[in-house]
């Protein structure tokens, strides 16, 4: 009898411990990753305070988690670079050993593998959620299918070809930076240079190169304007 009580003792206090660990691993489970200390205000003052915040620097490289700074990870001439793809070559790279900054779901549900999603598309993402709160406004911003339709360019906005040229297809999306009459600078991430970061500069994408001018992106084929419109307006 002895015994059976000590076993079940030991049973309910195996129970209990299995019960204490659960609960915690429920309570400390990751949180998505969250900022709203930019929300409120679309402007380039707002970007460059953003740009401060998370150190996305012309030149450097954005490789690391949402909430990681964009310290030294591999070269001291590289800040923020990885040395995945040289560790695993950029066939595992395009994998998506790196580039996902941004949660994939958020990024293209269908092709949730597709590291070109995860790269200028989820780095544009990012930053409509930083001005807005909006996870994934590719999809939910309001879209234009044309500069013209939505009378011209405005900071914040994100544009996002999808084009072909000569035989080959291109995909970009950037985020307005600034704009001064026809001048537009954008920050963006370069997906075929490992997420090097372009920071108010042109238009790149590939086949045009540093693009500043409104006019002269307008004439693109297949682009598309995502802009955030507050609720009450």
């Amino acid at each position: 009898m002895k015994r059976s009580i000590r076993s079940l003792k030991a049973a309910l206090v195996l129970l209990l411990a299995v019960g204490m660990i659960t609960a915690a691993g429920i309570c400390t489970a990751e949180e998505p990753f969250t900022d709203e200390s930019f929300q409120g205000n679309i402007s380039t003052e707002t970007l460059d305070a953003i740009i401060e915040k998370y150190e996305l620097y012309d030149g450097w490289y954005w490789t690391t988690e949402a909430d990681v700074p964009q310290t030294f990870h591999g070269r001291e001439d590289k800040p923020g670079w990885t040395d995945s793809a040289l560790t695993f070559g950029r066939g595992a790279y395009l994998r998506g050993w790196y580039g996902y900054r941004w949660g994939k779901e958020t990024v293209n549900p269908r092709k949730p593998n597709d590291a070109g999603y995860g790269e200028c598309y989820g780095f544009a993402q990012f930053i409509g959620y930083l001005l807005t709160g909006e996870r994934n406004p590719q999809r939910n911003w309001k879209a234009y299918p044309s500069i013209r339709r939505s009378e011209g360019l405005q900071p914040g906005d994100i544009i996002r070809a999808d084009y072909e040229k000569n035989g080959k297809k291109y995909y970009h999306s950037a985020v307005v930076y600034s704009v001064d009459g026809d001048d537009v600078l954008f920050m963006q991430a370069s997906g075929g240079n490992y997420n090097q970061l372009r920071i108010r500069q042109g238009y790149t994408d590939g086949y045009v190169k540093n693009v500043t001018n409104i006019k002269a992106l307008a004439a693109l084929d297949g682009t598309t304007i995502y802009r955030y419109i507050p609720k009450d307006d």
